[in-house]
């Protein structure tokens, strides 16, 4: 019954995203929490398995949201995680699969013995124009990546990226400027 009823309301999110914005596509398996605080811009595709949590939960104070410009690709196995803060990236927006992009982390320097009850760190993420993140990136919260900016496979970016850069590694480091 519990498939059944998630199947139901997938459907149902689906449903209503088509009739607000109407230029988006989707593959199977996509994954929409609190769909009130997404914004879409047109010929937005996002292909097989990908979560989308807009927050509006009490653990995050009902916060957050994501945006997505225009011409943007979200390839499958991506998880954007919404949560008390929002994620707004910027037209021509190219992601490769399985790439992880969080508004929110639990605060590790006041953790309590009781998980439910841990602080959490709240901060907007902000993706410029043109940007390619290829496979499996890793984004924390607050960080800022400049238009045209490049991130290398596997990598872990924790610090602001500037634009029109190529970074790569695990944190995340300058390896050149595009143009």
């Amino acid at each position: 019954m519990q498939r059944l009823l998630m199947h139901y309301n997938s459907y149902r999110n689906l449903k209503y995203i088509y009739k607000k914005f109407q230029y988006v596509t989707f593959g199977r398996g996509v994954e929409i929490i609190n769909r009130t605080n997404l914004v879409l811009g047109k010929n937005v595709s996002f292909q097989d398995r990908v979560m989308l949590h807009c927050g509006g939960v009490d653990w995050c104070d009902f916060k957050g949201g994501i945006e997505i410009g225009d011409n943007s690709v979200i390839s499958p196995n991506c998880i954007f995680w919404g949560c008390g803060s929002k994620i707004t990236i910027g037209k021509n927006f190219d992601c490769g699969p399985g790439v992880k992009i969080f508004a929110s982390r639990t605060k590790y320097e006041e953790l309590t013995k009781y998980p439910e009850i841990n602080k959490h760190v709240f901060e907007d993420v902000i993706i410029g124009d043109n940007v390619i993140l290829y496979t499996n990136v890793v984004i924390g919260p607050g960080v800022k990546i400049g238009d045209g900016a490049v991130v290398g496979a596997n990598s872990m970016v924790l610090s602001n990226v500037e634009p029109y850069t190529l970074v790569a590694g695990s944190p995340a480091k300058f390896i050149k400027n595009r143009i």
